[in-house]
């Protein structure tokens, strides 16, 4: 009997992870997260005494194996739906989810579902791949100066610009990566004064800056610590991605007070976080990309819609397409 195929999979976010546990048991899997913590922007973030869940702000389900998973980690705890209505302001706007839609979200953080889902996953933290080398079925990743393979099947699942610029020339699927788009975001982490009241639990914003304003401690399974999250719009973000962050910092902190009183305080240890590659505004049009010559692949929520459900629909989709190739028997 041949040993099973060796899979390297790059990136421990919600597509990294969805692919290992759809692959396990049909390939030895490794997974390659650049940062300390698992769930890339489904992430939280710790300051004083207080947590943020400062990359995605809730999931919502429309597919039946995503309901699946969601229904398993409630069950263990890890999920809840988050029962807060989402008021729009000007009150008349309406996008996003319908406001009926069930929100969840992990519990006690965002990370929790991401957590949940990495148990017994073989994951490399603190490892960030600069260059993928070699031949179909024999390729080797390069970190800082070490390097870890051979792999049969090299699997990105980071933001495409980032996926592309890692994956080799002969991948099949350039030309598709260069068409999609993401924009950026800013995250504004506003800890609150203790009983502090605010006007709505989550509003979505018609506002020049801030497209977002959330009561973090809302959610189940948080503190009581009051804290604020606040999303800086798409398009403002894009057109200030390279500047200084404390001038974004002032620029956000006004724009809130527009809708939540800060005194001078709550606004002064108030944390900014840049996400380069935050939500997508472009899909490459395709659920995921597979070179099957090459045995290299890539997916994400950036080949089908800026949603936690999306990439977790990519991978699976990639999964199905992966698990003939990964039983096939070398001549």
């Amino acid at each position: 009997m041949s040993d099973p195929k060796r899979v390297a999979i790059i990136g421990a976010g919600m597509a990294g992870l969805t692919l290992a546990r759809a692959l396990a048991g049909h390939a030895a899997i490794r997974i390659f997260e650049k940062s300390r913590g698992i769930g890339g922007r489904m992430a939280t973030r710790r300051i004083e005494d207080r947590a943020f869940d400062h990359g995605a702000q809730y999931i919502t389900i429309r597919e039946p194996r995503f309901r699946d998973l969601l229904d398993a980690a409630a069950a263990d705890g890890a999920v809840e739906r988050w029962n807060r209505d989402i008021v729009s302001l000007p009150a008349a706007r309406q996008d996003g989810p319908r406001a009926d839609a069930p929100r969840y979200v992990g519990k006690p953080a965002m990370n929790a579902l991401p957590k949940w889902m990495a148990r017994d996953c073989d994951i490399a933290f603190d490892t960030e791949i600069s260059s993928v080398s070699g031949t179909p079925g024999h390729w080797t990743l390069t970190a800082g100066a070490g390097e870890d393979g051979p792999f049969d099947w090299i699997v990105a699942t980071a933001p495409a610009p980032q996926s592309a610029a890692l994956l080799p020339p002969a991948f099949a699927h350039h030309a598709a990566m260069q068409t999609t788009r993401m924009h950026a975001c800013f995250t504004l982490m506003v800890p609150l004064k203790p009983g502090a009241a605010t006007p709505f639990a989550a509003a979505r914003l018609d506002d020049p800056v801030i497209s977002w304003i959330s009561r973090n401690d809302t959610k189940p399974g948080r503190d009581d610590a009051p804290c604020l999250v606040v999303n800086a719009g798409p398009e403002w973000s894009d057109r200030h991605i390279e500047a200084p962050l404390e001038s974004l910092r002032v620029q956000i902190i006004e724009a809130v007070r527009r809708y939540v009183p800060l005194d001078s305080t709550e606004a002064d240890s108030a944390v900014i976080k840049r996400w380069r590659y935050a939500n997508v505004a472009r899909p490459a049009g395709q659920p995921f990309l597979l070179d099957p010559a090459q045995q290299l692949a890539s997916c994400g929520d950036w080949c089908i819609a800026g949603r936690v459900e999306a990439a977790f629909e990519s991978a699976s989709r990639l999964a199905d397409a992966l698990l003939p190739a990964l039983r096939e028997t070398p001549p």
